[in-house]
């Protein structure tokens, strides 16, 4: 099982995750921050509306089931096997990221396949686990990588590279900007993302699902603020080359230097990437595992392995780390990843809300079983 406390850690890093790599609402240039501020309240709309409704009709039942429940076995079972596609192709992408920034930054002669090959085998290890290790795995993370972002924003601070006016003047040129680079961009990165925890809210050991849902927003919010105060950070200290940095966070550290004797503390901005990347690929490859087993009626470890071989051969189809990004910014998170992040969870949720006649029976008949615990370890 998953204590509260874990399940807060593992949204906060899973939020957060690979955002620090990009400015995100970047269209809206030295406004970018007010962009991800909306984002954050649009997406707390979505997941207090929808997300955690659709979990609160159905506490005990993860995504897969309550679709098989809803919508009939065959239906259901089309519907669990696109969000096993859906949950591939978003760990595939930070996969790529993973191992295009070890490439950058680290392992310039190592082969692309090969980081990626130990990169699925690490995840895969730790998917085999089940949830309750991956998410105890959060929970020691989440503090030391807090700790590093607050000792690079200090550095940041204290060396005179943050400058303030660079985010003046507000809102130059109206709302407009704003809105757009964050609807629906920015519900769909990172903040639509938490639809994935459908997958995990049935094994959290809680007296009731109001907890869980205190728990859940206060940690998102926590994240959100995070995430804006990353991107005031940003621009404050790159202005309007911001959005043109392949990875800002790490090209404004690079720029600190204490005394001329400390100096290149970008391996810091590196170890967060890492860490941050490998905690939500391997969410989603436990994500995508989990749902395949609930739909193959196989267990956990069983199912993690075709998902892992999945997960790597589809990492081979992006050309290259710019690709990546261009496909994921210009494609996906304008019209494919809404699809499944809000249109699909709000067409459940109608369809739960009315047919409670078929919630009030499920009630009645579930019941734990050795087949639940198998899925989980």
């Amino acid at each position: 099982m998953v204590t509260l406390r874990q399940m807060a850690t593992m949204v906060i890093l899973f939020l957060i995750g690979s955002s620090s790599l990009f400015v995100l609402g970047g269209t809206a240039e030295r406004d970018a921050w007010l962009s991800v501020a909306v984002g954050v309240l649009a997406g707390f709309a979505v997941i207090s509306l929808v997300t955690l409704q659709i979990q609160r009709l159905e506490p005990d039942r993860n995504l897969i089931e309550i679709f098989k429940l809803y919508f009939g076995n065959v239906i259901g079972f089309v519907f669990g096997l696109i969000y096993v596609v859906y949950f591939c192709y978003k760990c595939t992408r930070n996969v790529r990221e993973f191992a295009d920034l070890s490439i950058m930054f680290m392992l310039s002669d190592t082969p692309l396949s090969v980081i990626m090959l130990i990169i699925c085998i690490i995840g895969g290890y730790a998917v085999m686990g089940g949830p309750g290790v991956f998410f105890r795995m959060a929970e020691v993370l989440l503090p030391i990588l807090i700790l590093i972002y607050v000792l690079i924003y200090l550095l940041l601070i204290f060396t005179g590279i943050i400058d303030l006016a660079r985010l003046l003047p507000i809102l130059e040129k109206g709302f407009k900007p704003v809105w757009n680079a964050a609807i629906p961009e920015l519900i769909s990165f990172p903040f639509g993302e938490m639809v994935l925890f459908l997958m995990f809210y049935r094994y959290i050991d809680r007296s009731s699902f109001g907890q869980v849902i205190r728990v859940t927003l206060k940690s998102y919010l926590f994240a959100g603020v995070f995430i804006t105060v990353m991107n005031v950070f940003i621009i404050a200290s790159l202005g309007s080359l911001a959005p043109w940095s392949t990875v800002p966070l790490l090209q404004a550290t690079t720029f600190v230097t204490i005394g001329d004797v400390f100096e290149r503390f970008d391996p810091l901005v590196a170890l967060l990437f890492f860490t941050a990347v490998y905690v939500k690929l391997t969410a989603y490859y436990l994500g995508a595992s989990l749902a395949l087993a609930y739909l193959l009626r196989i267990s956990l470890r069983i199912a993690a392995i075709p998902v892992g071989i999945g997960i790597f051969l589809g990492s081979f189809w992006f050309k290259s780390y710019m690709h990546q990004v261009n496909v994921g910014f210009e494609q996906n998170v304008k019209y494919h990843f809404p699809i499944f992040q809000m249109y699909i969870p709000v067409l459940l949720l109608i369809v739960m809300l009315l047919r409670s006649g078929v919630r009030s029976r499920s009630k009645l008949q579930k019941q734990p079983s050795s087949e639940d615990s198998n899925h989980a370890n």
